[in-house]
């Protein structure tokens, strides 16, 4: 007998339909699934034969053939059990197929037929309800995360036994419906920029970063204050959209970041990896290509501390996801397409010994020694940073002292820009101004002539390029929005410059 029950597959942070196509014939005992399914795939043979008979089913004793169709689709991770479990009790008369085609099944199954938790339940889910499915039976783990999809009835089934039951009619299964994200106010929670005594011209630089999606270079001395303005740097971030947080839960759910407590992810990501990390982990990758933490960081903040620390090769590999907001894996002939629109935040000391060109302390690096470290950052990627800004050292009297602004007055900022943006860009498609560039760049940042000669002289003096010259003008941009101005201005335009890396030479432009 024939039965058909579906599924889905990942690739990349989407889903494909699976279609699960079980047939018990005559013959020898056996169990054989195709379709290129991987390791994990196959090893179900063992699993679901013990969750039916501990699940007081009797097992097939014939020849079980299971076909997951497309077959030119790789098909990775035990979240078919479930599905190829029901084909099985399908395809061998002992559930009901009514209803059966409404369905997409989703979980992994323990020996004792229990259902357990499986990462990328989201999209899978996502995928089921734009193939036409009007129901999704997850693990009890995944409700939450399941729930986020609108207009999706979910069920939610702990045992292997509550879905022998519903089809068999002898107790139905209890199902909700898709809520869609539940957008949480969370900007009271995490470190606040009060706590940061003195720097306000650094914050100032974070209020124009964040404004315009700016990626931006710290370097400074040893407690200048680098980290704890990096760290927090989402509590003046706007809240998050709802496609902002489907797209960041879909790449948590896939790297199996979720839990019980975190079903959804409604706070944007700060991300802040070791110098000593993988380019796997880095980029994104494995044997089935998982995102790396530069998708993670997608909607949030990646923060690179102690920028000078990581392998020039690593940084150098920032390139194409800063240009292009997204990285592409291929492994053993699989390519995944992972996002990476994040906020850059590298922070460095001047040199290894971290006090060149401190005012209080002696440099003990030689010339060389300055030279390699710096050298970790290549001038590519320098030039594809918006915004550089050195940090001095606190005065006394400063951190005692000294005023401070708090989270929300920033945010309040940074809000009202970005409102801005989103009705001058609207049909476009572009958001935000650190996206400007070609035309767009000449519509929404024209220059008058006063500005043009500030940039003709900048040009010239500070010995920029091409692409220089368009990152300026899109803080100018930024810069001019947070004033109300509709218009960039000459003073705009010098402010923009002043966070350029040749700052010594700014002095002969004023």
């Amino acid at each position: 007998m024939l039965s058909k029950v579906f599924s889905a597959s990942l690739s990349g942070i989407e889903a494909v339909p699976i279609t699960i196509e079980t047939d018990i014939g005559r013959g020898m005992p056996t169990f054989n699934i195709v379709g290129q399914a991987d390791t994990s795939v196959k090893e179900a043979r063992e699993r679901i034969r013990s969750a039916l008979v501990n699940s007081g089913m009797k097992y097939p004793s014939g020849r079980i053939t299971v076909n997951l169709s497309p077959a030119g689709l790789r098909k990775t991770g035990s979240h078919l059990d479930l599905a190829m479990a029901v084909g099985i009790l399908s395809a061998s008369g002992q559930i009901f197929d009514r209803d059966l085609q409404r369905f997409c099944f989703i979980g992994e199954m323990s020996l004792d037929g229990s259902i357990q938790r499986c990462p990328g339940v989201l999209p899978m889910v996502m995928a089921a309800r734009k193939a036409g499915f009007s129901a999704a039976a997850v693990p009890r783990a995944n409700e939450e995360e399941a729930s986020l999809v609108r207009g999706m009835r979910i069920c939610a089934v702990d045992r292997l036994e509550d879905i022998i039951g519903h089809f068999n009619l002898i107790r139905p299964l209890t199902f909700c419906m898709g809520r869609g994200p539940d957008k949480r106010e969370l900007h009271c929670s995490g470190p606040d920029f009060s706590d940061v005594k003195g720097q306000e011209a650094a914050k100032r630089a974070l209020v124009i970063a964040a404004a315009g999606g700016h990626g931006i270079f710290l370097m400074g001395s040893p407690s200048a204050g680098k980290t704890m303005l990096a760290e927090r740097l989402p509590s003046i971030m706007p809240s998050m959209t709802d496609d902002e947080i489907l797209e960041t839960t879909i790449i948590y759910s896939i790297a199996g970041l979720l839990d019980e407590n975190t079903p959804c992810i409604t706070r944007r990501p700060f991300r802040q990896p070791h110098h000593k990390i993988t380019a796997a982990a880095f980029l994104g990758g494995g044997t089935v290509p998982v995102p790396g933490e530069i998708t993670l960081a997608n909607n949030g903040v990646l923060f690179l501390d102690e920028a000078g620390e990581f392998s020039r090769a690593l940084i150098d590999a920032l390139r194409t996801p800063l240009e292009k907001k997204r990285i592409t894996v291929s492994r053993r002939g699989i390519t995944c397409h992972f996002p990476a629109d994040f906020l850059l935040v590298a922070a460095s000391n001047p040199c290894r010994c971290g006090y060149f060109g401190d005012p209080y302390h002696v440099c003990t690096c030689t010339e060389r020694e300055i030279e390699r470290y710096r050298n970790k950052l290549s001038g590519p990627i320098m030039e594809r940073i918006d915004m550089h800004f050195h940090l001095p050292p606190v005065d006394y009297e400063e951190l005692m002292n000294g005023e401070s602004m708090t989270s929300e007055q920033m945010r309040i900022q940074i809000e009202a820009a970005r409102q801005i943006q989103y009705e001058r860009y609207g049909g476009t498609e572009i958001r935000l101004n650190h996206q400007l560039s070609g035309n767009l760049l000449e519509r929404f940042c024209p220059l008058d002539q006063e500005g043009e000669n500030l940039m003709a002289k900048a040009y010239r003096q500070l010995r920029m390029n091409p692409r220089t010259v368009i990152r300026v003008r899109r803080v100018a941009r930024t810069i001019a929005d947070l004033s109300g101005s509709d218009r960039v201005l000459p003073i705009h335009l010098s402010e923009a410059l002043s966070y350029r890396e040749k700052r010594s030479q700014r002095g002969d432009m004023e």
